[in-house]
């Protein structure tokens, strides 16, 4: 039997009906690649449910997490059963609409000085870049000035090269025809090498939800590895289906709080928090 080269992973919080689209897609546009796919149920309800659905496919994997540790924890947990060479850590609310997975093992392949890779992320219309899915790593520069980020508002279509006036700004460190470098990518597509994600012992289990993939490439980027986006690969995200705002804010501002403190130490995270309190008085104020 041929070694497995690719073992995704997506971990499911009460998305069922959306892990299962997305499972559909990757067995659609991935025919050629030797994968598996291993399904963790965060939530700890739908398990059987995946097992009746694959029970004659044995490249789907469904692991039940005995609890609801976060999304970093469940990507950890299902990187310890994976035999691929590679991750490809992948959000049940995404859609896989061509070969982009293969492009992007293809890619990694052949640049072993890329640690993390990501492709372009779309809205559901396909044609309108996600906000945010790859940034400079967080600063007070980015907190007063507000974060520089990519994306649709001042790139509109990657069709062509990113302007010589973007390269070294807003998140984008150098450019080529088919990929640009950044500091960190969001971890909605994710690919990675395993031995890698060992190495730094995965996700730090510590962010529930938020910034556990700002924290895994800031520690790949001090292992003198480097991050890029791949423009030649789409992939849609439907964002946020499984959680609702207010869970969304609890987590995020908590992770934010504790990036802080690793990152930087006690004194400027409470200068961070500090800087931060208007905008969430205003958030409060304006409902």
């Amino acid at each position: 039997m041929e070694p497995c080269e690719l073992s995704i992973i997506i971990v499911d919080y009460k998305s069922f009906d959306l892990t299962a689209n997305v499972v559909s897609d990757i067995e659609k546009f991935l025919p050629t690649v030797r994968h598996e796919i291993l399904i963790v149920d965060n939530d700890g309800t739908t398990t059987d449910k995946f097992r009746d659905l694959y029970r004659d496919d044995k490249n789907i994997k469904i692991i039940r997490a005995e609890k609801n540790r976060g999304f970093g924890a469940g990507n950890n947990l299902g990187a310890k059963s994976a035999k691929g060479k590679y991750l490809l850590l992948l959000n049940p609310d995404t859609r896989i609409v061509d070969d982009s997975i293969s492009k992007m093992l293809d890619f990694l392949a052949a640049h072993p000085e890329i640690g993390v890779l990501s492709p372009l992320i779309y809205q559901p219309d396909g044609k309108t870049l996600q906000r945010h899915f790859f940034a400079d790593f967080q600063s007070f520069s980015g907190l007063i000035w507000k974060r520089r980020q990519n994306n649709a508002r001042v790139i509109p279509n990657f069709s062509s090269v990113i302007p010589a006036h973007r390269v070294n700004s807003g998140g984008v460190h150098n450019s080529s025809d088919d990929f640009f470098l950044v500091e960190m990518t969001t971890a909605a597509a994710l690919m990675i090498r395993r031995d890698l994600f060992e190495k730094l012992g995965g996700f730090d289990q510590k962010f529930f939800m938020y910034f556990e993939d700002e924290d895994l490439c800031r520690r790949i980027t001090k292992l003198g590895l480097k991050n890029a986006v791949l423009k030649t690969a789409k992939i849609i995200h439907l964002e946020g289906q499984s959680s609702n705002n207010q869970q969304k804010k609890k987590f995020y501002y908590a992770s934010q709080n504790y990036y802080w403190q690793k990152w930087y130490g006690t004194l400027p995270r409470i200068l961070m928090q500090i800087i931060r309190f208007p905008y969430l008085l205003w958030q409060k104020i304006s409902g």
